[in-house]
């Protein structure tokens, strides 16, 4: 029930986007929010703040945006409506606009406003990237609701083996990728996505920047540090350049299962 409020005030918020003065609205709505916001809801204008608040043993919720985006304010927005309800009074919410401390942008691996992460005890446990404020409102309970110091962030090794184990075999060509085929969130994973397509290729994707557990515990299984990576039959076969490189030598075609003539676009 408190997603779907949640979600049914976010979808109320678009709608003004198709009246005449949508847009102009949403922004100067925007900007007095975060001028006006709930208390609770900090502005962090240094490391300083910014360390305190994500050093505490409560679960702390942190807003990257930007003043310029109505998407910002359409998070913004969700996050006030959590601040009213009394399942999320134990949690810290900050924001930090993105452009004014670069450093902990970076440091954090924000890419794109907007972007919301979760903390405890100054870890990263999880995170939202983009406008998806039922997402916000699931993963903030999950971590309220762990009695794990650090919520899903430290699975048992065995359980997180398995659940890798599961994912690679998911599919006879499995793309764990930045965002996903309609919407690449890196330029690796778009032309990745673009070489598979050029292929006809069968093959599934999953979105790392969805599930931190998933994005670490992968590349400590793989030994492969970055993104994105491609799995044929539960193998690991590597990341971009192998991939163009098999291209190139006209072995990858042979390697990828193909869409029948029924699934193509």
């Amino acid at each position: 029930m408190m997603a779907l409020r949640i979600m049914h005030y976010f979808f109320n918020s678009l709608q003004s986007i198709f009246n005449d003065d949508g847009p102009k609205k949403i922004f100067e709505e925007f900007n007095m929010t975060e001028k006006s916001s709930n208390p609770r809801y900090v502005l962090i204008e240094d490391e300083k703040m910014y360390k305190q608040l994500i050093d505490s043993k409560n679960l702390t919720v942190i807003h990257f945006f930007a003043p310029w985006s109505e998407l910002c304010g359409q998070m913004c927005d969700a996050i006030e409506e959590m601040l009213k309800l009394d399942d999320f009074k134990e949690v810290n919410f900050g924001k930090i606009q993105a452009e004014d401390l670069p450093e902990i942008s970076i440091k954090d691996g924000v890419a794109a406003v907007p972007t919301v992460i979760l903390y405890k005890n100054g870890n990263i446990v999880d995170r939202v990237d983009g406008v998806n404020p039922v997402a916000l409102v699931e993963k903030t309970r999950k971590q309220l609701s762990s009695d794990s110091p650090l919520g899903s962030w430290e699975m048992p090794a065995v359980n997180l083996e398995a659940r890798l184990k599961k994912l690679i075999n998911q599919h006879p060509c499995m793309l764990f990728m930045k965002g996903n085929p309609a919407t690449p969130r890196c330029g690796f994973s778009r032309t990745i996505v673009a070489l598979l397509d050029s292929y006809k290729a069968d093959y599934q994707t999953f979105d790392i920047l969805e599930d931190n557990v998933v994005r670490e515990g992968l590349k400590k299984f793989s030994d492969w540090p970055t993104y994105p990576q491609l799995y044929i039959k539960g193998e690991l076969i590597g990341g971009l350049d192998i991939v163009k490189e098999l291209s190139e030598s006209g072995a990858l075609e042979e390697m990828l299962p193909k869409k029948s003539s029924v699934e193509d676009r």
